[in-house]
């Protein structure tokens, strides 16, 4: 799975871009099928909200002519992905079942919906 990052506020180092990586192993195989064709854009961004300081994480995929959206906020910028990435790999293996169910074929070479 190929990984861009944007950053509003936030300089990544390469030790924090290479969590994020390991982060996404898991929604790269979900996504994939072993061809390495999924694409990701993360949006970190860190803002100041009531004298509370908050970091957001976006993240978008597209799939399967749907765009696949996970956002999610938090103190803490990995636990922030962590949330977003989450969402996203409950939407991409919600769309991925329906993707399959929606093909499959049947003895007769007929394509049936169950």
């Amino acid at each position: 799975m190929k990984v861009t990052y944007t950053g509003r506020q936030i300089d990544l180092s390469t030790e924090n871009a290479h969590k994020i990586e390991l982060e996404f192993q898991k929604l790269g195989r979900i996504l994939d099928n072993g061809r390495g064709e999924a694409h990701a854009h993360v949006v970190l961004a860190h803002e100041r909200v009531e004298h509370h300081h908050s970091h957001f994480a976006e993240v978008t995929v597209p799939y399967h002519h749907h765009d696949l959206v996970g956002k999610a906020h938090d103190a803490d910028l990995f636990t922030a992905l962590h949330a977003a990435v989450g969402k996203l790999e409950a939407q991409a293996l919600k769309v991925k079942e329906k993707y399959r169910d929606s093909r499959r074929v049947g003895d007769d070479g007929l394509l049936q919906a169950e």
